[in-house]
């Protein structure tokens, strides 16, 4: 079983989480994310606040245009962390925020005291995701790709069940991308990752007629 991989917004590097989440075995892969700090699945998004930042963004209403977007995902989470803090909101108008991004969003919040139980719990979704429930981690969420050898990982994403790490494999692989179209089952096979039931939906995608 390879390890679970998970798309990290650039800007979370600084908290640290990722150093945590290398450390339990996860493939981060760094993009600056448009939605969520941290994508684990195909339909599944976490965006973590410290509760400073979240009494902030409550404050200044832009939590709510994040949760609208994070709802784009199936199954967005709401990640906060620690519980200290220094400012003036009350109690009421922070359990009807709450109550607002549970009922009226639908999103889950979740609670942990620190930056490692953070990880853990990232960690654990991402396993849940990829190996229990087989979902895959999307790549094909960005704006353009910045340069050709990105534009070529994110075309090779997009095959069925290809993820980043198996579009860069095939990519290292077979050196072009009409080479990856024109390969063999067989050829597709023997790469660390794929698998029968993968290289075939790839054929199935490449080779079958569309009939109107």
């Amino acid at each position: 079983m390879e390890n679970p991989i998970i798309k990290t917004d650039k800007r979370e590097l600084k908290s640290g989480i990722t150093d945590y989440l290398e450390n339990l075995g996860c493939i981060v892969e760094e993009e600056q994310l448009e939605i969520a700090d941290y994508i684990v699945s195909d339909r599944t998004a976490i965006e973590r606040k410290s509760f400073s930042d979240l009494i902030s963004s409550i404050k200044d209403l832009r939590l709510f245009s994040q949760l609208k977007n994070l709802c784009k995902f199936e199954k967005p989470i709401l990640l906060v962390e620690g519980f200290e803090y220094f400012g003036n909101l009350n109690n009421n108008s922070l359990f009807g925020a709450l109550a607002s991004i549970i009922l009226d969003f639908g999103v889950p919040v979740i609670w942990t005291k620190d930056k490692r139980d953070s990880a853990n719990f990232i960690y654990s979704v991402a396993k849940r995701e990829q190996f229990k429930n087989n979902r895959e981690v999307v790549i094909r969420i960005r704006k353009k790709p910045k340069d050709l050898k990105e534009e070529q990982k994110y075309l090779i994403a997009g095959l069925p069940s290809i993820n980043s790490v198996l579009a860069k494999r095939l990519l290292e692989k077979f050196k072009t991308p009409k080479k990856i179209f024109n390969a063999k089952k067989e050829e597709l096979m023997e790469l660390k990752g794929m698998g029968e039931k993968k290289a075939q939906r790839i054929i199935d995608l490449l080779e079958t007629k569309v009939i109107e």
